[in-house]
């Protein structure tokens, strides 16, 4: 899921995203910087910048805003 995540630079987004122990999460976040192997974003969820290796990013969706 690498292609195209420069596009989304600055604006937030919702990410389907494997973690580390195979389980699968959604994530609101912003992206700072997205490079080859890896985007580093603001996760909404940790409220801290976070890394993301772009192979473990299944899905991006746009960001909805909470009710």
């Amino acid at each position: 899921m690498d292609q195209g995540l420069q596009q989304f630079v600055g604006a937030p987004i919702d990410i389907i995203y494997l973690e580390h122990d195979n389980r699968t999460v959604q994530r609101k976040i912003d992206i700072l910087t997205a490079g080859a192997q890896c985007v580093f974003a603001y996760c909404f969820s940790s409220k801290e910048p976070e890394l993301f290796r772009n192979q473990d990013i299944l899905a991006v969706l746009p960001a909805f805003p909470e009710s």
